[in-house]
């Protein structure tokens, strides 16, 4: 009889620390995970949505050929230099691929693949992965910064 009551005992005990451990992870480890978000700390809000360089090339490894970047603000001003995100939002870019006219036989600006330098946590849709044509109107892409606010850029190549 005893020996039935260890063996009741220790049962019971094994019951209670499953139970106590199902509690702790279902109900009391979200608790926690949840309550303890707070805002993000300014120097890791990443607000930046804009490209500052960007190049082609007509094969992955062929030549670079950089582009010329052109900001422009929510009142379609030029801005030129240096600038705050402040002061481009709002606005659109325009880059610019101008090829020499000696190397359009050489360059196909139908089959282009680019590259891009963004900050961290930039978003470019859609992606620039492959080859695009950039010839006529070119493409527009867009870049999401990491709080969500977005940049349209209209990315054009020509031969001169």
């Amino acid at each position: 009889m005893n020996y039935e009551l260890k063996i009741m005992k220790h049962e019971l005990k094994r019951i209670k620390t499953k139970v106590a451990v199902r509690l702790y992870c279902y109900c009391l480890l979200p608790l926690l995970l949840f309550s303890t978000c707070v805002e993000a700390d300014p120097e890791f809000v990443h607000d930046t949505n804009t490209i500052s360089q960007m190049v082609c090339r007509t094969t992955p490894a062929g030549t670079d050929y950089l582009g010329v970047i052109y900001e422009y603000d929510k009142n379609e001003n030029s801005v030129i230099g240096e600038f705050t995100q402040k002061e481009v939002e709002g606005g659109y870019g325009l880059i610019l691929f101008a090829i020499p006219l000696s190397l359009q036989s050489n360059v196909d600006l139908t089959t282009i693949y680019l590259r891009a330098t963004v900050t961290y946590d930039e978003f470019i849709t859609p992606s620039l992965s492959g080859t695009h044509d950039i010839t006529g109107d070119g493409i527009i892409i867009t870049v999401k910064s990491g709080i969500g606010t977005t940049r349209q850029y209209r990315v054009r190549g020509y031969y001169e």
